[in-house]
């Protein structure tokens, strides 16, 4: 038969839940006492260990609030913690500056003093101590003292660009403005298109003119002011006091060129032009100033100040001009006689000498009126009309005059009122009327170059090539060694992504004009677009053959080296990337970018060690430049991630901990040295670096489980139930619910277990059951049980009480024991039972035991044997009675299959069955009987864990027993159990 009084027996395989064995306990003699000790069981309690751990912050947790502190302006409490991470950590420099700076900003110069000038003593390589120092000397005034530090830091960093702007800021401010100037070019020189550089420059040469204006020596500041007036040409301080100093010595007229040449410039200034209409309105130059002012109406006609000074200032210049201005005598015989030629004339001429083009169009389109063909009113309307920038109606009235008077003269100057309208309205995006306009100076001209070039421009502003094309064809056409349509249609030709041709070209104006590196540029620019541009399209090979002429035409272009340094690393040709690196590095030797990108393909090659020396160089050149540290610590944890992947921990392991104490909170180091302790199983190692990176990563999924897991390789399961419950509550998924219920259920050392027996037989009416109830208690070598079974009988009740013993003496080693007294109604009134276990290789066990029972009429003593082995999810046992009674000598055999699933928690059983064994519960009141009858069965049952607390099973068996020749009789059994954790 299958039911066993042991139902975790079988059970030790990879994967499912391991017997629980204790020692041995004896059983009183009688059902009384049984009873009694399984009450004194079930009332004991279970005890948790509550563990309260307190951490004192580190000097680097201090630290880190401090700064976050001072950059929220709360300086008071970042001094306070700056000095607990000071007494936790005495000889923290770091730590140390930030303590001055903060002295600093709170105006406590003594005290910040002495920290900066402690760091500086301990660490003179620390660039940020010297600004430091300079700048606390420069707020106390200690020039002299700044200045020192100043030279003491270039010493350290020569050629650094923030202390020599701070060894000029303290030439200025001690006014040795002629060392100052001397230092001022040089910076420049050194640091040509810098714009800080640039703007002390222009800052030092102001300081120097306002210095010198101040002690009355206008030369020289109007000197240093012009300085600062050449890096900086709309610098309103310099060019206002030069004015102010030509207009203190009454010189209007150096003023008015001051102005002039500002507004050459910048011609549409209002500031420049509303000085200009100052100046000439003080020096009574109303003509002028009037056309001043007409400028600005025009560029700000909605201007109130300028509207009203359009009238006070006619009314100035009246005033000045009455009785003496020639217009006003000529307009006023004009008023009397229109028809006078020379008054007509006068007046015309004087508007346009005063630029008063509006005033001379209306008075020649009076003449015309009465003189509708006269030549020369007509040249000079076009005149004004060119000067008024009225294109349009110019070449209108241009093709007039050379439609009546053909001239070569007059058709050059119709041609270039077209193209000058047609420029006029590109510029205004109205690409059709611009067309339309150089198509008129075409037809007037076909080959002018001037129209073919605005013409192709147009078409290339608006991305249509292939017209801009045919126009730069027709164009060559009739200038075939134009550069400018040569150069114009290779940029085309790249545009439409036609680069040999393109570069074809390129290349012919490089041979015709070898000195000219606009050429070689062109030539460099097309081929690195084309090289972009197949990059993007993922043509590595067509891209590298770009990037390679970039290099035959310019061997040191540095893109082009960078470019096929990445192009071949995509490529995975890292010794092709390797090379142009290394050509690279010969041109810069201390490139960083491209040492850090060598480093990069080194990691890709797998060549660590290689990635990380010049990783470990670059973060000592520059200690304090993040990506640098961030890339060797990254190269050293892919270092340690490789031989970790190869099987070979020990090499990993130092490796990851060197990254570590770099970075100790990256978080790959930390993930994989606590795995590879975990795997040596060396886990209270592990639990450190575990609860280290909940340190820094309170949320994280992948530490939090890893915490559990070292809890329970410790065998703390009540800490490891209280991490995994955690876990499970933050990262609510499937897996973690189910391993939080693995763990609370692993630290429950009580069960109890009902267990029902109903046996029906086809030879007899009557239903016979056994009922159970069974207390285990688990402890850290096994687990020990105490049964009660209960039987009705028509002869009376039958009782028996059971002890029961699973006990572990080494990892491939363990014992059961059963003892049992029964009061001989129904059950026998002794069971005895005691077996080994013994694990071999490939996970195959074997057991060897023995069985001795005593009923009211015989005894028999057994010997067992089985052999057990898993096949994946199924395992497999058949075990062997050799049983002894009163000379008698039989066997029995069962062989048990089990399929288990979900995690091997449930399974389904397949039982066959040869013969009667001792180990039979539902016919052990028969042993004596049926020992030697044939006797076959057959059972099948299926066993539930639910959350790892509560087991259901329930199994089903049919037997049949031969008792004669033709003669059998037949059984069937139905048996349930339910088993409880708490």
């Amino acid at each position: 038969m299958i039911y066993h009084t042991y139902p975790y027996q079988h059970m030790k395989q990879r994967g499912s839940i391991r017997p629980f064995k204790t020692p041995f306990v004896r059983m009183k003699r009688t059902v009384s006492c049984i009873l009694t000790a399984l009450l004194l069981c079930l009332a004991a309690g279970v005890q948790a260990q509550i563990f309260n751990t307190k951490k004192n912050k580190d000097a680097d947790e201090l630290y880190a609030e401090a700064v976050q502190a001072t950059r929220a302006g709360q300086y008071q409490k970042a001094i306070a913690l700056s000095q607990q991470a000071l007494k936790i950590r005495p000889d923290f420099t770091d730590q140390e500056l930030l303590l001055g700076r903060l002295y600093m900003l709170t105006n406590n110069y003594p005290a910040a003093r002495m920290y900066v000038h402690k760091v500086i003593k301990k660490s003179p390589n620390y660039r940020d101590a010297y600004l430091y120092a300079v700048n606390i000397e420069m707020l106390t005034r200690q020039y002299a003292q700044a200045e020192k530090y100043v030279n003491d830091a270039l010493k350290q960093f020569p050629g650094d660009k923030e202390f020599m702007l701070k060894k000029l800021g303290i030439l200025d401010v001690t006014e040795r403005f002629q060392s100052g100037n001397v230092y001022a070019e040089d910076l420049l020189e050194k640091f040509t298109g810098d714009t800080s550089v640039r703007k002390a420059y222009v800052g030092h040469y102001l300081m120097a003119g306002h210095f010198y204006r101040q002690r009355g020596i206008p030369s020289l500041a109007e000197q240093h002011y012009e300085k600062a007036l050449a890096m900086q040409p709309g610098n309103q301080e310099a060019s206002s006091s030069i004015m102010n100093m030509h207009l203190k010595s009454g010189s209007y007229e150096r003023a008015l060129e001051q102005v002039n040449s500002e507004l050459a410039g910048n011609p549409g200034s209002y500031d420049l032009l509303m000085r200009k209409l100052g100046l000439l309105q003080d020096m009574h130059n109303y003509p002028e100033a009037l056309n001043v002012l007409q400028q600005v109406l025009k560029n700000h006609p909605g201007d109130a100040k300028a509207r009203g000074l359009d009238l006070s200032l006619r009314m100035e210049a009246a005033s000045w001009y009455t009785n003496t201005d020639p217009y006003m005598l000529y307009t006023g015989i004009l008023e009397k006689n229109p028809g006078n030629r020379e008054a007509l004339d006068k007046v015309i001429g004087i508007s346009l000498a005063r630029g008063a083009y509006r005033e001379a169009l209306a008075w020649i389109n009076t003449g015309l009126k009465s003189s509708p063909g006269d030549q020369r009113l007509q040249s000079l309307k076009l005149d004004v009309l060119e000067s008024d920038r009225k294109f349009g109606e110019a070449a209108i009235l241009a093709e007039k005059l050379l439609r009546s008077a053909p001239s070569a003269e007059k058709r050059q100057r119709y041609i270039a009122l077209r193209v000058a309208s047609g420029r006029d309205y590109l510029a205004q995006q109205q690409y059709d009327l611009a067309l339309a306009e150089f198509e008129s100076a075409l037809r007037e001209s076909p080959s002018d170059t001037a129209a073919l070039d605005m013409t192709a421009n147009t078409y290339i502003t608006q991305k249509d090539y292939p017209r801009a094309l045919d126009v730069l064809n027709s164009a060559l056409a009739a200038h075939p060694s134009n550069a400018r349509f040569l150069m114009k249609k290779a940029s085309v030709l790249a545009e439409t992504g036609q680069y040999d041709e393109a570069a074809d070209i390129a290349r012919s104006l490089q041979t015709r004009f070898p000195g000219n590196h606009r050429y070689t540029d062109l030539i460099t620019d097309m081929h690195l677009t084309a090289g972009r541009q197949f990059m993007q399209a993922e043509e590595y090979t067509l891209a590298k053959g770009q990037f390679s002429l970039v290099l035959d035409n310019d061997p040191d272009n540095m893109e082009a080296l960078n470019y096929l340094v990445n192009l071949e690393s995509a490529r995975q040709q890292y010794d092709s990337a390797i090379y142009y690196a290394d050509i690279a590095l010969r041109l810069q030797p201390d490139n960083k970018e491209m040492l850090l990108k060598k480093a990069s393909v080194y990691t890709d090659m797998k060549r660590y060690a290689d990635a990380n020396t010049i990783n470990y160089q670059l973060m000592q050149r520059y200690p304090y430049t993040v990506k640098y540290r961030t890339a060797y610590v990254e190269g050293l944890v892919a270092e340690a991630l490789a031989h970790w992947r190869n099987n070979r921990p020990d090499s990993a392991f130092p490796i990851f901990q060197q990254a570590l104490a770099i970075d100790k909170k990256d978080s790959l180091a930390l993930l994989n040295s606590m795995n590879i302790l975990y795997a040596r199983k060396s886990y209270d190692s592990a639990l450190v670096y575990a609860n280290e990176a909940l340190r820094y990563y309170p949320e994280s999924e992948n530490f939090l489980q890893r915490r559990a897991l070292n809890l329970e390789g410790l065998q703390d399961y009540e800490a490891a139930a209280r991490a995994a419950d955690t876990l499970a509550r933050r990262f609510p998924s499937a897996d973690n619910k189910d391993y939080a219920d693995l763990m609370a259920s692993k630290g429950l050392k009580n069960q109890f277990g009902l267990f029902y027996l109903n046996s029906n037989y086809d030879y007899a009416s009557s239903n016979y059951n056994i009922a159970t109830v069974e207390y285990r208690r688990f402890f850290k070598k096994g687990s020990w049980a105490a049964r009660a079974n209960y039987a009705g009988r028509e002869e009376g009740t039958g009782l028996m009480g059971e002890a029961e013993l699973y006990y572990t003496h080494s990892k491939s080693l363990y014992s059961y024991a059963l003892a049992a007294y029964g009061n001989k109604i129904v059950f026998p009134q002794l069971r005895l039972a005691y077996s080994i276990f013994k694990t071999f290789n490939h996970e195959i066990e074997g057991e060897l035991g023995a069985r001795y029972l005593m009923t009211d009429s015989t005894n028999s003593v057994t010997g067992v044997t089985s052999i057990a082995k898993p096949f994946g999810d199924f395992w497999v046992n058949l075990r062997a009675y050799f049983i002894s009674e009163e000379g008698d000598f039989n066997t029995s055999f069962n062989l048990t299959t089990r399929y288990y699933m979900n995690r091997r928690q449930d399974y389904l059983a397949l039982i066959a069955g040869l013969g009667t064994s001792p180990d039979d519960r539902s016919r052990l009141v028969q042993f004596p009987e049926l020992t030697g009858l044939l006797t076959r069965s057959i059972a099948a049952g299926y066993q539930k864990t639910i959350r790892y607390r509560t087991t259901l099973g329930l199994f089903g068996t049919w037997i049949n027993q031969k008792i004669g020749d033709n003669q059998f009789q037949n059984q069937y059994d139905i048996y349930i159990t339910v088993q409880r954790k708490f």
